[in-house]
């Protein structure tokens, strides 16, 4: 059974005081991310921003599925 990633709740995001803001192109970067038992280092592309967060589309590594988060 594949473990689900871990990504930031409602709460954290605070989208009604921190509205997104889309980069006018995609900003390619390495970012980890999260799994409930170990974290991976990937390259991903950041498309929005928050004062606090940033919107990225990755391929997650494990099932190869385009996503974001």
């Amino acid at each position: 059974m594949r473990k689900e990633l871990i990504m930031l709740i409602a709460a954290e995001l605070d989208v009604e005081n921190c509205q997104p803001t889309d980069f006018p192109k995609p900003r390619r970067m390495y970012v980890w991310i999260r799994y409930p038992s170990k974290a991976i280092r990937i390259q991903a592309h950041a498309i929005a921003y928050t004062r606090t967060a940033v919107k990225i589309r990755f391929l997650e590594p494990l099932i190869k599925i385009q996503r974001e988060g």
